[in-house]
């Protein structure tokens, strides 16, 4: 049997100017469905198995953070599966930073946040951090020697007035020297907080105990 049309070079070019886009479409598709079966099928540590830390900081590199949090780890929480570090830009740098930091904190997303004292006392007032002062009180976390003030923050109500009331939202970094050492930031102007909807409180506890020992020791 003969072809009558045979394929050559021009019939080829000619195939892939008109159906280029379909190609196009067959390759994003291809992508689009092995990356949803990856997510769907990739094994995740359940919430009482990670500790996620969010840092507000150009400066640190999520290798350097990972390797200083490894022992504290080990020490305080050694059942948990993951410890990881997520990197932040600062809000005030950039629309972008800003942005990033709404998202996560709305998308409930993490359980320990190291942030600027200006964007910690926004999310503190509107409760999205734990307080704190209970688990001082239970020896959970111990901050003898710190200055807590820059901690406590006034809650304010949904049309956005003050309640009166304040709560200690935070850890002040300025006096843990060993966190800027081992870190490599600057934290003169930041503050360590655990998000009220960590669903891990415990270890998280345990984890931040750990931070503020760490930070400490210079």
């Amino acid at each position: 049997m003969k072809i009558k049309t045979p394929i050559n070079r021009k019939k080829i070019r000619t195939h892939i100017t008109y159906n280029f886009w379909k190609y196009i479409l067959v390759i994003a598709a291809a992508v689009f469905g092995w990356d949803l079966l990856y997510s769907m099928t990739a094994y995740k540590s359940p919430e009482d198995k990670r500790i996620d830390l969010y840092i507000q900081s150009p400066l640190v590199t999520e290798q350097r953070a990972e390797a200083f949090f490894q022992p504290i780890w080990e020490e305080r929480v050694p059942d948990m599966e993951v410890v990881d570090a997520v990197m932040l830009t600062s809000s005030t740098q950039d629309y972008y930073g800003s942005m990033q930091l709404t998202v996560y904190i709305m998308a409930q997303e993490g359980d320990i946040y190291m942030l600027s004292s200006s964007d910690f006392k926004s999310f503190a007032s509107q409760g999205v951090f734990l307080d704190l002062q209970p688990a001082i009180d239970e020896g959970k976390l111990h901050t003898e020697g710190l200055d807590l003030s820059a901690g406590y923050v006034a809650l304010i109500d949904d049309n956005g007035l003050p309640t009166g009331e304040r709560q200690l939202f935070g850890i002040p970094a300025a006096s843990l020297g060993g966190l800027a050492e081992g870190l490599g930031l600057d934290n003169r102007d930041m503050v360590l907080s655990v998000t009220a909807f960590s669903g891990n409180e415990e270890n998280v506890i345990r984890f931040l105990d750990g931070l503020i020992a760490a930070g400490k020791v210079q």
